[in-house]
């Protein structure tokens, strides 16, 4: 049930187990005096917030991407960087560590839904796929210059303003191929903004490799020491994501091996998943999380 007091929405969340939670990209302005009560109460700490927290006004379902710092419109842009400024203002206020972002969009020809539609009809390998699929990374790249100057300038303003507060951005990995960024821009990306984190998505991730694009667990390790934080979610392909860990096809043991250093992990469930599921999702984090 879609919780409408956000004291209660935490003290729900407390009950269940945990001692920590993210603040996403889901919460309304009215769900934000009841989430200052439970937090005045200590009922919770929160760990991380992911932009934008709260949602901006008119919008009122999660909405991390109603603006980009891709948007070639410059009001656009500053809207973005606006609200972003404010989830971290409201980050440092609550003692959080980072604020998760999403960097942008392509307006591609082929979307990541028409390779999920061909992995669906087992077409993976077929020679229609592999040629949308070059067609496509050449296409990204092509727009990917001219949108990165864009993203680039929102970011670096950004990261010096989250600097002042103490909090860490996290550029979170994408599941798209029309999204900022793929794989390959990784490595430019932090060579430009030294101060950059990287927050890593599992299913995210997972999707890609399902799709072929990418080695999931090879690419998680080439990023492990930039790594801030995770959002935890299993995956099934070609589809289905935010599934409970153990569920689906990650094998997140794997990863673990990886690890430098102590990030971030916040368990990103669907909202269909039923109280009891949960419980035995944080169970099953107990005794298969890194130690």
């Amino acid at each position: 049930m879609r919780h409408t007091d956000g004291l209660a929405m935490l003290e729900e969340l407390a009950g269940l187990g945990f001692e920590s939670v993210e603040l996403s990209h889901g919460i309304r302005y009215s769900l934000w005096p009841g989430i200052l009560k439970a937090l005045e109460n200590k009922i919770v700490r929160i760990c991380s917030m992911h932009n934008f927290c709260p949602l901006p006004l008119g919008y009122l379902k999660p909405a991390p991407n109603c603006y980009e710092f891709s948007d070639p419109r410059s009001s656009g842009r500053q809207l973005a960087v606006k609200y972003t400024k404010q989830t971290i203002d409201h980050a440092a206020e609550f003692g959080a560590k980072a604020v998760v972002l999403h960097l942008g969009s392509l307006p591609l020809k082929n979307p990541n839904s028409k390779f999920e539609r061909l992995t669906a009809r087992n077409q993976l390998c077929s020679r229609r796929y592999v040629k949308n699929k070059i067609a496509a990374m050449l296409e990204h790249e092509k727009k990917f210059e001219a949108a990165w100057p864009r993203v680039k300038g929102c970011l670096a303003e950004l990261l010096e303003y989250a600097k002042g507060k103490k909090i860490r951005l996290g550029l979170e990995s994408r599941e798209g191929i029309e999204e900022i960024p793929v794989e390959s821009q990784w490595g430019r990306i932090f060579e430009e903004l030294p101060d950059a984190g990287y927050w890593h998505d599992f299913g995210h991730s997972a999707r890609k490799d399902c799709l072929g694009f990418i080695d999931h667990e090879s690419e998680f390790g080439k990023r492990a020491a930039r790594l801030i934080g995770c959002h935890v979610q299993d995956f099934k392909g070609p589809d289905h994501d935010h599934m409970i860990p153990g569920d689906g096809d990650v094998p997140f043991k794997q990863f673990w091996a990886h690890l430098k250093n102590e990030p971030l992990f916040v368990l990103e469930l669907s909202p269909r998943v039923p109280k009891e599921k949960v419980e035995t999702c944080l169970n099953w984090w107990k005794k298969n999380g890194p130690r």
